[in-house]
């Protein structure tokens, strides 16, 4: 028995039309999260879903002013928060998980506390550490937050995937360097999916 033949533009804007699904499901399921997140703390946030050719979430003050938005990229299904503001015009951070983005948005939003000052405390912490030990740590962080993910992972450090696993392999292969470290902070030594 022959199966329909079906076009490919049949088979495009169904696969478009499946996206288009996912992105609005997702996207829902963080507005519920995030307005669970928020109810309770001062200066309670509000979130909002906006539909339409560009689906997004906006989140908004308690003046109603609109102070960031999450959207999820086309290309690599990965939530995009963009922080609003004097002192965050172009605060972007990119993830694949859910609960480091709703832990990003109640840092940046909820406390009043601006990126720039995040990023200074953060820099301020890793004075006096050698190059290559800032280096290990911020490349053994994102794997473990896009679920190890290596494609995920390579694209919130801006390298290609190629150079993100040669540097897993000599950090987990390296005796020298404390392997250990990843195991304290919960992550385990992933696989480079190419």
């Amino acid at each position: 028995m022959e199966q329909p033949g079906f076009t490919s533009s049949y088979r495009i804007a169904a696969a478009r039309a499946a996206d288009a699904l996912k992105t609005k499901t997702l996207l829902h399921a963080l507005v519920s999260r995030l307005r669970t997140a928020f109810s309770g703390s001062p200066g309670a946030l509000t979130v909002t879903y906006a539909g339409g050719a560009a689906p997004h979430v906006l989140i908004r003050d308690y003046a109603a002013v609109a102070v960031g938005r999450v959207t999820i990229d086309d290309e690599t299904g990965l939530y995009v928060f963009c922080e609003f503001g004097d002192y965050a015009a172009d605060a972007i951070i990119v993830t694949a998980s859910e609960n480091r983005l709703t832990e990003e948005i109640a840092l940046h939003l909820c406390d009043g506390c601006s990126r720039q000052r995040s990023v200074d405390t953060a820099v301020g912490s890793l004075v006096g550490q050698t190059m290559e030990d800032v280096e290990r740590k911020l490349i053994l962080q994102p794997p473990h937050h896009c679920d190890g993910d290596s494609t995920h992972a390579a694209f919130m450090l801006g390298m290609p995937l190629v150079t993100l696993c040669n540097k897993l392999a000599v950090y987990f292969a390296d005796p020298v360097g404390d392997p250990s470290q990843a195991a304290e902070t919960g992550q385990r030594a992933v696989g480079c999916r190419l």
